[in-house]
């Protein structure tokens, strides 16, 4: 009788947590299904924790030194490098914004708003490669050279993540590891 009410007992905690509970993995079949979409194995939640983490502090930093230390018109492979290193980091960084939306996790940078906000400034630095990268330069008569212009478009990408990094400290959600 013992061994049939813990069996029971069993039976019943294992049907109630399939009913209730869903999973990474169980989200993430139902998101596929609904929305016609295949993801590759390695997205899972952890990973796009990771990337987000990474393009925080990393990327940010490595940028950073170019720009400010590094950079020069007179190379265009570290120009071409810096700028397709950015474009790598929005694509992994939107493909972890679909898959968090899709399986119910909200957006890469928490909200919608900032989210756009930050892709909004990393299209700006991109943009500013891009033209440099074509040749267009500033004149110095008007008090800015192309470094000075770009220095600018990092220092909005720097100050917009690092608003994003404030207000994650203030809710306890932003750990440095």
């Amino acid at each position: 009788m013992k061994n049939l009410a813990a069996l029971l007992t069993l039976v019943a905690s294992f049907i109630i947590s399939n009913a209730y509970g869903c999973d990474e993995k169980c989200q993430k079949e139902k998101a596929e299904q609904a929305n016609n979409v295949k993801f590759p194995g390695y997205v899972t939640w952890s990973y796009c924790d990771d990337i987000r983490m990474e393009f925080m502090t990393t990327t940010l930093g490595s940028v950073g030194n170019y720009v400010e230390n590094n950079f020069d018109m007179r190379y265009k492979g570290g120009l071409r490098n810096t700028r397709n290193f950015l474009a790598e980091r929005k694509e992994w960084l939107q493909e972890c914004d679909q898959y968090l939306q899709m399986t119910g996790k909200g957006h890469i940078f928490e909200t919608e708003k900032t989210t756009k906000q930050i892709y909004a400034a990393i299209d700006k630095l991109t943009k500013e490669f891009d033209d440099l990268l074509a040749g267009i330069t500033y004149s110095a008569e008007s008090g800015q050279d192309s470094g000075t212009i770009l220095l600018e478009k990092y220092q909005t990408l720097f100050k917009t993540v690092d608003n994003h990094k404030t207000l994650m400290h203030l809710k306890g959600k932003y750990v440095v590891r």
